[in-house]
């Protein structure tokens, strides 16, 4: 009976969606709970909102009640629990209306592309704190319709033949190996080969991180000092090759935001970086999809002014 009654009420909410276009909570309590979510940050939600802290609290916690959802903090993070099915019905409407009724839409990058790409703002965007360091999470909020696009790294993003998410390769730069200029390493008199760097500790993040350059990184013999850190703070992470002798992996695109100066060691690797933009598949041909990509690629140009090695697709 309980079953049957979930079902009909998923049924009803479906038919109002498909008939209708109209959200069952207003814009700015769903806008206050998603971003919550997405941010993990009362302020940084505030900021973007032009709410006080007071009413994006209030908009979660009414949000979470309509849906009849549980919500907890675990290391800094909101997590809820609960059925998601009317819940994500929902998200599909504010999202619909966001696409093609003019509302700001939600980009997303990585602790580099967020710099690279969206330092200076897009009109009506809002973007995040591009602070994530894995991909997993923001994978997750685009798929839920929490956020409308994503800069997604290369070779990790999602593959090309997604049912669900479309892809458009923006960059390809070579992977390097950089340590700080102290390093024993630029003393050697010979020709550098990965045996003689695996010889020290190279940074990495936790397991599933990065899963495919993970695979990529141990294969070589590398990726075996671990940072715990899930979201990005400079002292943890490129911090740490200040007085370790720890080696890591960068693009040009994120050699300045060492701690200590690093520079590139000379020894060629197979893999490459890029940035990749990601999005649900039916918005593909959307005029302000074509109009994002056409920033985007325009804020790339004096990278490649400085750095030839970087191949623009366009």
């Amino acid at each position: 009976m309980h079953n049957c009654l979930i079902l009909e009420s998923l049924l009803l909410f479906l038919d109002y969606y498909l008939q209708k276009k109209r959200p069952v909570v207003s814009v700015d309590i769903f806008a206050c709970f998603d971003l919550l979510l997405w941010l993990g940050n009362g302020d940084q939600v505030s900021e973007r909102l032009n709410f006080d802290q007071s009413t994006v609290c209030r908009n979660f916690k009414k949000c979470c009640e309509v849906f009849s959802l549980e919500y907890s903090r675990q290391a800094g993070e909101y997590i809820v629990s609960g059925n998601f099915e009317l819940l994500n019905l929902e998200r599909k409407v504010h999202q619909h209306s966001r696409w093609n009724n003019g509302g700001q839409l939600r980009i997303e990058g990585m602790f580099w592309s967020g710099r690279t790409y969206l330092m200076q703002p897009i009109e009506n965007f809002i973007a995040g704190n591009h602070d994530f360091m894995a991909v997993s999470p923001p994978l997750s909020l685009l798929r839920d319709g929490v956020i409308d696009a994503w800069i997604a790294p290369f070779p990790d993003c999602p593959d090309e033949d997604d049912p669900e998410l479309f892809s458009i390769h923006l960059t390809r730069s070579p992977c390097h190996l950089v340590a700080a200029e102290s390093h024993p390493l630029f003393s050697c008199k010979r020709r550098l080969s990965i045996d003689d760097v695996v010889e020290y500790p190279s940074l990495s993040l936790p397991h599933g991180a990065f899963p495919v350059f993970e695979a990529y990184a141990k294969k070589i013999g590398l990726w075996n000092s671990p940072s715990r850190i899930l979201r990005y703070k400079k002292e943890k992470w490129e911090g740490r090759t200040e007085n370790e002798l720890t080696t890591s992996f960068s693009s040009v695109f994120a050699l300045d935001m060492f701690a200590d100066k690093q520079r590139i060691l000379p020894i060629e690797l197979e893999q490459e970086f890029g940035d990749v933009l990601v999005f649900k598949r039916e918005n593909a041909g959307h005029p302000r999809l074509l109009e994002l990509k056409r920033t985007l690629l325009d804020r790339l140009r004096p990278w490649t002014k400085l750095y030839p090695e970087i191949r623009i697709f366009q």
